[in-house]
């Protein structure tokens, strides 16, 4: 049996969880924006405190030598820069530099190629750029990066039994390390969230970089798929979303009030807080 902790609330304060308790990191920070409308406000800066602000307090409540698998992409736009040019914006390099800042070191670094390219109505053409002629050509498929870091510290001492029950297979290590990981994205077939993570990716991420009855922690929870995958892989999770409308939703996703192939009835506590509210970043 697994315990799982879901409180709606801000993760810039995550008063509920203590110091150094925590020993891996699953997120994917909301995106700086998700409508790309003309007129509306698009504040990277005030995007990136709100990463610093949150890996701040994700660096406190991390175990010395606890990882974070951090997935984040860059982003197209036209309404970044003054002139109104249609840009690559580095923001997955973007946010890493700021938590790379807080004193975390990279491990890794896997793409993940989320299955679908970009075009219009099944057309052949892109939908970006200057096809069918130069001299604005972009990438047609649709990634995102998933970098692995460390926080620096004494290796941990994991009793052998624990590692025994962590044990990857072979063949599940040969796909699990290689560089690009081509995994559909799930955001088409539920609709109450843009930008859901498919379950294989934090399932993936905690049997790599943690063990059996460790704690997993997911500040920006979004559908509750960080939750799920912890509950398979028999691990324990604590996951932070701030807005309340997607309350029902993780508890659908999360499978609340089933048991799963792992036998017992998992805990799971539900705390919604006084800062809970709609946020601007989705």
């Amino acid at each position: 049996m697994t315990w799982h902790k879901i409180i709606i609330g801000d993760s810039r304060d995550m008063r509920e969880v203590p110091a150094e308790s925590v020993h891996l990191v699953v997120t994917s920070p909301p995106y700086v924006t998700t409508k790309f409308a003309e007129g509306q406000p698009f504040d990277v800066d005030e995007y990136l405190d709100l990463i610093r602000s949150v890996f701040k307090e994700v660096h406190r409540v991390l175990v010395p030598d606890g990882r974070v698998c951090l997935n984040v992409a860059d982003i197209h736009t036209k309404y970044y820069y003054k002139d109104g040019v249609f840009s690559h914006i580095p923001l997955a390099h973007m946010v890493l530099s700021e938590v790379l800042k807080l004193g975390f070191r990279t491990l890794e670094t896997f793409i993940w190629d989320k299955g679908y390219n970009r075009h219009l109505g099944g057309a052949p053409g892109p939908l970006f750029g200057s096809y069918p002629y130069p001299h604005t050509i972009y990438s047609n498929v649709y990634w995102e990066y998933i970098f692995v870091l460390r926080k620096p510290g004494s290796k941990r001492e994991v009793p052998k039994e624990v590692k025994e029950k962590s044990r990857i297979p072979y063949e599940k290590w040969r796909e699990y390390t290689r560089y690009i990981w081509r995994i559909e994205s799930e955001s088409e077939w539920i609709k109450e969230h843009p930008a859901v993570f498919p379950v294989d990716i934090p399932k993936r991420l905690i049997e790599m970089y943690s063990f059996v009855g460790d704690i997993v922690l997911d500040p920006f929870l979004g559908s509750g798929t960080t939750t799920l995958a912890a509950r398979l892989t028999g691990r324990n999770s604590i996951g932070y979303e701030i807005n309340p409308k997607y309350l029902e939703l993780i508890k659908r996703r999360i499978m609340m009030g089933q048991r799963l192939l792992l036998g017992g009835e998992d805990e799971i506590e539900i705390k919604i807080r006084e800062d809970a509210r709609e946020s601007e970043w989705v």
